[in-house]
Order: C-alpha cells, then sequence, then structure tokens
C-alpha cells in the first residue's frame, strides 16, 4: 500500500464529530482561523481609527480657557465635532440654523464671532443658554474634564456643603456649571435614579439639570449657569446701598415660593429640597430667582444634612435631627429665608445679643417695632402694609407647631393676595384724594361705590401688626 493511499483513506475515514471525514473538519477549521483573524485585524484597524479621530477631535475642540487670543466661531466646529454631540443637540442646533451675526445678550449687542480672551467671563456672556429640555445625558468623565480644562482652579466659582463647582463649556458651546459632589453620596443606582428623577423638573424658578457623571467613586452634575451671582452675595456682601430694592426682593419672595410650591404640589411623586438657604437661590441677569441644588439632601446622609442646616440656622432647633426632611421642613426654611431677606441678616450670627435671627425677628414684631426690622441697606423703605403682610407670611411659616405651617401653594396665595389686596388700597387712596377736585366729585362718587368691597379688606391690613403679635403669643 503507497503512502498516498494511506493517506487518502485517513482523509476519507469518518470522524466520531457529527460522522464528518476528516478532509471536511480540517477545511472547517481553516476557514474559522481565517476567519478569526480577518476579525482581530479589523478591530485593530478600527482601534486605531479611533484613537486617531479622538485626538483630533480634542485638538479642535474649544478650550474654556485658551492660553492666547483666537478667532473663535460656535459654528466652525467639524463634522466629526458633530458627531461627538448628542443627536438631539445636534438636530435642535441644525433645525435652529445659522445665528443672526449681532445677539442681543443681557441688555448689550455683540457679535457672533468675537475675541477669546483668558477672561472666562467674557467668553461664557457670548455662549448659548442651556435648551429647556431634559437631555437625559450621561456625561463621560473625560467630556467634563474637557469642558472644565481638567476641573481647572481658575474654572472653580463656589463650593459648599455637597460639593464644589466648575464653570464649563460643552461641545455644543453651552454654559453650563458642573457640580462635583463630595464622596459619601448614595450608591450608583440609587444616585441615577434620583437624578432621572430631578432631571424631568422644568419650572422658570428653577435651574436646569442637564445631566450627569458618574465613574468609578465620581458623582457630578451638570447644570444650567446662571450667571448673576445668588442671594446670599448680594444680601450680605453688597455695598451699603444694596442694589436689591423693595420690589425686587418682593419678586424673589414669590419666585422661590413658586418653585417650592412646583416641587412640592405639582410632581409625582413630589421632591423636597432639603437645604433651602440663600446661597442656594440664584439670579438671571433680571433678578429673576432659581433655586438649585433641590433634592440633593437625600443622596447624603439625613442626619448630617440635617446638621448643616440646624448650624445656619434653616431648620427649627427642636426638630429632631433623625427625623427625615418633610415639606413642613421646607416651608420652615423658606420663613426664615424670607426674614433673612427683608432684615439682610444671616439666620445665626454669633457677634449679636441674639444671634438667632428668629428670635431678634419675633422681639422686634411683639415690641411693634416693624421698621426695625427692614434691611437698612434698602434704597427705600416698603409701606409699612405691604412689610407687616410679608412679615405675616414668614411667622406663618415658622410656626413651632407644624401641623400650623402652611402648604407652600397656600404661601404663593398669601403673596398673590396681599399684592391685590395693596393694590386696591393704593387705587382707593387716589380715589379719596380726586374728593378735592370739584370737577371730579361725581367720577370720584361713583369709584367709591364700587369700591366699598374692596373697603371692607382694609381693617385686615391694618390689622396685621396685632396678628402678628398675637401670633407670636401663642
Amino acid at each position: 500500500m503507497s503512502l498516498s493511499d494511506s493517506i487518502s483513506r485517513k482523509l476519507f475515514k469518518h470522524t466520531s464529530f457529527l460522522g464528518l471525514p476528516l478532509w471536511v473538519l480540517i477545511i472547517l477549521s481553516a476557514f474559522f482561523v481565517v476567519l478569526i483573524l480577518i476579525f482581530i485585524s479589523l478591530c485593530f484597524i478600527c482601534r486605531r481609527r479611533r484613537r486617531k479621530s479622538y485626538k483630533d477631535n480634542y485638538i479642535c475642540l474649544p478650550n474654556p480657557i485658551p492660553c492666547k487670543p483666537r478667532r473663535y466661531d460656535s459654528y466652525s466646529m467639524s463634522s466629526l465635532d458633530r458627531r461627538l454631540l448628542p443627536r438631539n443637540i445636534y438636530e435642535a442646533e441644525m433645525s435652529h440654523g445659522r445665528r443672526s451675526s449681532e445677539g442681543h445678550i443681557a441688555g448689550t449687542t455683540t457679535q457672533q464671532h468675537f475675541i477669546v480672551t483668558d477672561d472666562v467671563e467674557s467668553i461664557l456672556r457670548y455662549l448659548p443658554v442651556a435648551k429647556d429640555v431634559w437631555r437625559g445625558s450621561k456625561f463621560s468623565l473625560k467630556e467634563i474634564e474637557m469642558a472644565t480644562n481638567s476641573l481647572a482652579k481658575e474654572n472653580l466659582i463656589g463650593s459648599g456643603d455637597y460639593g464644589v463647582v466648575y464653570r464649563g463649556i460643552l461641545l455644543d458651546n453651552t454654559r453650563v456649571a458642573v457640580k462635583k459632589l463630595v464622596r459619601g453620596s448614595c450608591q450608583a443606582e440609587d444616585f441615577i435614579a434620583e437624578v432621572e428623577a430631578f432631571g424631568q423638573v422644568r419650572h422658570k424658578n428653577l435651574v436646569k439639570l442637564l445631566g450627569y457623571c458618574i465613574e468609578g467613586a465620581y458623582r457630578m452634575l451638570v447644570y444650567e449657569y446662571v450667571d448673576n451671582g445668588n442671594l446670599y452675595q448680594w444680601l450680605h456682601g453688597s455695598p451699603e446701598i444694596s442694589p436689591l430694592t423693595w420690589s425686587i426682593r418682593k419678586n424673589i419672595i414669590q419666585g422661590i415660593a413658586k418653585g417650592l410650591a412646583y416641587l412640592h404640589e405639582d410632581l409625582e411623586p413630589n421632591v423636597l429640597h432639603g437645604c433651602l438657604k440663600s446661597s442656594n437661590i440664584l439670579f438671571d441677569q433680571q433678578w429673576n430667582p432659581k433655586i438649585t441644588d433641590f433634592g440633593l439632601a437625600k443622596l447624603f446622609d439625613p442626619e448630617w444634612s440635617h446638621l448643616i442646616m440646624e448650624t445656619l440656622g434653616y431648620v427649627a432647633p427642636e426638630s429632631p435631627s433623625t427625623d427625615a426632611f418633610t415639606e413642613e421642613t421646607d416651608v420652615y426654611s423658606f420663613g426664615i429665608l424670607v426674614m433673612e431677606i427683608v432684615s439682610g441678616l444671616i439666620p445665626v450670627d454669633s457677634r449679636q445679643p441674639q444671634p438667632y435671627l428668629i428670635e431678634w425677628f419675633k422681639s422686634a414684631v411683639a415690641n411693634r417695632e416693624i421698621s426695625c426690622v427692614v434691611d437698612p441697606k434698602l434704597p427705600e423703605m416698603p409701606s409699612s402694609k405691604a412689610l407687616k403682610r410679608i412679615i405675616l407670611v414668614a411667622l406663618h411659616c415658622v410656626d413651632p407647631n407644624i401641623n400650623h405651617r402652611p402648604k407652600m401653594g397656600d404661601v404663593v396665595h398669601m403673596l398673590e393676595q396681599c399684592d391685590m389686596l395693596l393694590n386696591n388700597d393704593c387705587r382707593i387712596r387716589r380715589e379719596t384724594s380726586s374728593h378735592d377736585h370739584p370737577e371730579e366729585s361725581l367720577v370720584a362718587a361713583n369709584r367709591t361705590n364700587r369700591g366699598e368691597g374692596s373697603k371692607k379688606s382694609l381693617p385686615a391690613l391694618n390689622d396685621v401688626g396685632n396678628e402678628s403679635t398675637n401670633h407670636e403669643g401663642q
């Protein structure tokens, strides 16, 4: 028997694997080996291309802190940069089309093309604000580092109880504030669930949450950028004459109340703030208040959050630290915040004979020294009736009996009713003064008859001081 015949017999001999001849198995094995080699080669080529494209894209990105002046055009991004954008942002930008070469931002007309300098604030002023849509964006750590120049110190704009905040610029040139939470927040699953819930919140008096980043121990939140400081800075760091007039402060109080009412009563499930204080009230260029950090207290140990708020004077001292935050807790914090806005004093000041603002406030009201609680830095004094109404709202909110504290929706109605009553009162005074003019006597008589219903509510305004005193005596 020749060698070739022996090999042929072995090749055509049926094996135990599906009864296939040996030569068939050899061909199949070689085929699969070739496929595997081709797959490995393709993966290697794709990986090299991806690395190259990433490097090219990184060079093209707008640097939030450029080292030297250069021409900047928000529409000069490459097609690769566009592909890196979230799909809905890119489509929204394309549908919007090219913006006009000149835009009116914060009352100042500026060119669309501008020179980028080392002054970060001059960059941020010209960039578009965040879209009013929840993108559900989960940012990578590299995206955050690119937006904030690797969390550079020059981009640090604030720090608080829950973390530090950096300014940043996304790939679509949207200004953002990135809050890097301190370690010790909740687990990844709970964090994502809570952030997804916060992201759906949309109200003109709430700071928009645009997305989040969670990698390893990092927990970051990406908010819209609000560029006019916070309430604490303007109340306690402003010059002798505060830019916060009484009208502005009244609108601030109403805006905060509406934002809280939305969180408490218009969402299902509702959202509790848990950390309502003056540094968490941001302003836009029109002094519209925007509440930030709502719901963050839920991500941390409740005892720690409670201790922070109690130390700052925004939680009732008799409230047990083991209790979870409730709507009544937020209402109490709102009452303290109103007192702070009216008086311009911090809630706890150990340098004062009465360190707690609430005790000093109650004492002044009980002694009928209403005018003494007004911030001396106000450019003008509010009317007595307007002041009494606001004080009465604050005192209701800090009632020691939590069952007697109003809902935030009721607070909004109280504040709106206050405006309506004061407007009616002003109208009646104007009508009364017209009696001094004989030619208007008939018109004044008719107006007086129509205003009788409004006059019946005036005693309530005049008795606010007495109501406040009685309220404190309970």
